[in-house]
């Protein structure tokens, strides 16, 4: 008898090992194709992975991979600019490296959230990140850690108002030399700056002439005249200045670092405020004042040829937005439509608000194609078309209407699902009713105003709830959100 339980158990052992095995095998290919939609730049189908193995990480308690799928969903918003996002997910990623027991992870996530700050402006926290990471990376003898550290630092030291650029040097100096890591572009451009600061102009242009060298992208190319730009402005050289500016200003489209933007943007202030004092410098000779007329003119030519240039490229950028929200809005008008009129046909006797909208929709798609390419498209049809989708989201009754079709339609749907799952969160029913209606994801995310990753997530959620749920119709449930 006890040799009978002995063999039951081992059986059972090696079942559960096995089913873990293939839970974990599931969660790591769920990872890496996620990993493989954000290399093709497939940002939503991304992050919808992602959730999908997050929701299967938390359920296996694999911390982890917890950290890992945050860490790299903080690089899905780094990527599609939710800057603000990415350091909530890069802080989630270190608490759940730290329950793993990883310090090594967790260091690492650790001063990507530092990076993180600075790229949002916020500069103390930043600085406070990197010192600690760099003291930690350098007790740890984590070299290329340690080594990112000071080149992070350094920017930190050229670029908030607390200018160091003898401690930008020396912590460049350091990377090179003690840690024998080779200098980027980017550390180049940096080191000819900070000589330019304390004004050693000859080490200064050494140093851009190896940036120059060293660039091998449009971005690292503009980065390197961009550097060459503050460097002959600190010298007092116009026309290299002007020309420098020009070559970033060209380089600008191809630039996907809003961080350098910014600093274009601050350099072209930073010149028209200093244009006073540099004409009282060159009118304290009179022998250069016909030389100093020509260069403001020419200063003020280029400036103003910049100028338009960014203006009209925002403008055109902005038209491109207004047009592509146009027709998004337009895609959903229809989408909606075509859901109503099905609607109103099976209930014709139903005046409810969500299927008389049916009459509004039709006509807006109508007057769509009337003024379809004047001036008065995107004003007339976007204000209207909001108003019909802020209908959707905020009014009561537009979402009971929709209650009360699917209930006519299917059997007592909504009905039934809030008598079996009373717990149910009201957003939860409320994204239960569109998705059962058949509202795409990109209609869903427009009603509620949330990203689609966010979408997508809240839809994984709410599936979990059900399935989890002892509701006797959860499969039903769960058909009527899946198809």
């Amino acid at each position: 008898m006890t040799g009978r339980i002995s063999i039951a158990l081992v059986l059972l052992s090696a079942l559960f090992v096995s089913c873990a095995q293939r839970t974990a095998q599931r969660l790591q290919e769920e990872i890496g194709r996620g990993h493989a939609l954000y290399e093709e730049r497939r940002y939503s189908e991304a992050m919808e992975a992602y959730s999908l193995a997050e929701t299967m990480a938390l359920k296996a308690e694999d911390y982890h991979s917890l950290g890992t799928i945050y860490q790299k969903i903080a690089h899905t918003y780094n990527a599609t600019g939710g800057h603000s996002d990415e350091i909530a997910y890069l802080d989630k990623a270190l608490e759940a490296f730290e329950k793993a027991g990883k310090p090594y992870s967790s260091l690492h996530v650790y001063f990507e959230g530092g990076v993180a700050r600075y790229n949002s402006q916020d500069y103390a926290s930043a600085e406070k990140v990197f010192r600690n990471t760099m003291f930690q990376a350098h007790q740890a003898a984590d070299t290329l850690l340690e080594a990112a550290c000071l080149e992070a630092y350094a920017a930190l030291c050229l670029e908030t108002s607390r200018q160091d650029p003898d401690l930008a040097i020396s912590m460049l100096a350091r990377k090179a030399n003690e840690l024998k890591c080779p200098l980027t572009c980017e550390d180049r451009g940096m080191l000819a700056y900070a000589y330019a600061l304390v004004g050693d102009f000859k080490e200064a242009s050494a140093w851009i002439s190896k940036a120059l060298q060293s660039a091998e992208t449009p971005s690292e190319t503009a980065q390197a005249k961009f550097r060459e730009y503050q460097v002959a402005y600190r010298a007092g050289d116009e026309s290299a200045a002007l020309a420098a500016l020009e070559a970033v200003m060209e380089h600008g489209n191809s630039l996907q670092a809003s961080s350098l933007q910014r600093s274009v943007e601050s350099a072209r202030k930073e010149y028209q405020a200093h244009q006073l004092e540099l004409s009282q410098h060159r009118l304290r000779s009179t022998r250069l004042t016909v030389a100093f007329v020509i260069l403001a003119a020419l200063a003020v030519v280029f400036a103003l040829t910049g100028y338009i240039r960014y203006r009209r490229l925002e403008a055109a950028k902005a038209l491109a937005e207004e047009k592509a929200e146009t027709e998004k809005y337009m895609t959903i008008a229809e989408e909606l439509q075509g859901r109503l009129k099905a609607a109103s046909k099976r209930l014709p006797s139903e005046k409810h608000m969500a299927i008389a909208k049916f009459d509004l929709l039709e006509r807006l798609c109508e007057q769509y194609y009337v003024y379809e390419g004047t001036d008065n498209l995107q004003g007339k049809i976007l204000k209207e078309v909001k108003s019909v989708i802020e209908g959707l989201r905020e009014d009561p009754k537009a979402i009971k209407g929709l209650e009360m079709m699917l209930d006519r339609n299917c059997d007592g749907l909504v009905s039934r699902l809030r008598e079996q799952m009373p717990k149910l969160k009201a957003e939860d029913v409320k994204l239960f009713i569109f998705a059962a209606c058949g509202f795409s994801s990109t209609t869903i995310s427009t009603i509620l105003e949330k990203d689609k990753g966010i979408v997508y997530n809240r839809i994984w959620r709410l599936k979990g709830k059900i399935s989890g749920s002892g509701a006797p119709d959860k499969e039903e449930f769960l058909d009527s959100i899946n198809s």
